[in-house]
């Protein structure tokens, strides 16, 4: 008996440590939202031009990863993945309607039991049928092609009433331009109101465990990023204007989320002081250069950072639209040293164009993990 005894425990003792081994598996969702707004008429040529609100459909199929990896427990176990939005513009006679396709997180910024609220952020691609045409649709001074960057921000809270279903409501924002890339190019602010349903295809919704993690750093870095672009000036001019330029950044880690930094941009714009549409003053070489400096700010989320900057110029020949300029964007670590960078260069609000870089870094300083 006392043998049998001592094995059932051997047994019991061997199952637990099994258990406690097996992984935790990542969940997959399926959320669909219907929204209801208003397009924000930022400027004059747009008001007159919205005249009713709008309506649309969104459907995300994501990711919430287990709790096994540092990073994920770090964010409160965040849900990646990737969203279609289908949605009117207020005047579907001249704005028509669009539909974006973007990959997307969600951040629980509080994570209870059956309550979460979160903060979502998608960048992607959207599709517009009627974007300005110089003879069939003149008057939409908004959207100058039919495909144009999106953004989009929202805020909700989401209610687990099964523990495979729940409920979900917020509020929105999100916006559609070209980045320049072809002219007009006001671009489309909107704030909509949603609600929706979402599902947990391989299992019930993950129970955030709270988990004590170490205090750390990350580790120090300077980078030398490549940046490329077009642009478009003038309705007039269907010239396509090349943009390049080199930005060297000095990062320091903060905390086990963020670093900050200061860096230089060296720039050059083709399409520099070339005037309306005909091409005068024409600038040599040398006044298409300019030297700017700026701080900056990046979000750590495993291979991805979150970038914001504030630039002003301090070095050029040709006077800049506005001496201060913004850099939102993504930037993805290929490996140890090379990352890719998607990046919205502006100047107060306006579009200046996109850039697409390729960039090295290395590390100057290993932080110490606390």
């Amino acid at each position: 008996m006392k043998n049998r005894i001592l094995l059932f425990l051997s047994l019991i003792v061997s199952y637990s440590t099994m258990a406690q081994e097996i992984p935790e598996k990542d969940i997959f969702t399926a959320t669909i939202r219907y929204h209801y707004g208003i397009i924000l008429p930022h400027h004059k040529s747009i008001s007159y031009l919205v005249n009713d609100q709008i309506s649309g459909i969104e459907f995300n199929l994501g990711i919430i990863p287990n709790q096994n990896k540092n990073w994920v427990s770090l964010y409160k176990q965040p849900e990646f993945g990737l969203g279609i939005y289908h949605t009117s513009l207020g005047n579907d006679k001249i704005l028509g309607k669009a539909t974006a396709i973007y990959p997307y997180v969600n951040f629980p910024l509080i994570k209870k039991n059956r309550w979460d609220f979160n903060l979502q952020l998608g960048f992607g691609l959207a599709y517009t049928k009627k974007h300005f045409d110089p003879v069939e649709n003149y008057t939409n001074l908004a959207i100058g092609s039919k495909f144009n960057a999106f953004f989009k921000l929202m805020a909700s809270t989401s209610y687990n009433f099964h523990p495979r279903w729940s409920m979900n409501g917020g509020i929105g924002f999100f916006h559609i331009s070209n980045g320049a890339i072809s002219i007009p190019n006001k671009g489309l602010n909107a704030v909509t109101s949603n609600f929706g349903l979402s599902y947990y295809l391989n299992g019930n919704k993950p129970k955030y465990k709270s988990i004590q993690l170490k205090n750390y750093k990350l580790d120090d870095e300077f980078s030398i990023i490549w940046n490329n672009g077009v642009k478009q000036t003038e309705v007039k001019d269907e010239h396509k204007y090349y943009k390049t330029g080199l930005s060297f950044t000095y990062l320091k880690g903060i905390n086990a989320k963020q670093k900050i930094g200061l860096g230089i941009d060296l720039f050059y714009d083709e399409s520099a002081n070339r005037g309306k549409w005909n091409f005068d003053p024409k600038t040599d070489f040398k006044n298409r250069f300019s030297q700017a400096i700026f701080i900056s700010h990046e979000l750590f989320l495993h291979k991805f950072s979150i970038v914001a900057n504030i630039g002003a110029y301090t070095i050029y020949e040709t006077k800049p639209e506005k001496p201060v300029y913004l850099r939102v964007g993504l930037k993805y670590g290929i490996n140890k040293h090379f990352l890719a960078s998607l990046c919205l260069k502006a100047h107060m609000g306006k579009a200046d164009y996109i850039e697409w870089g390729i960039g090295y870094r290395i590390k100057t300083k290993k932080n110490e993990k606390q």
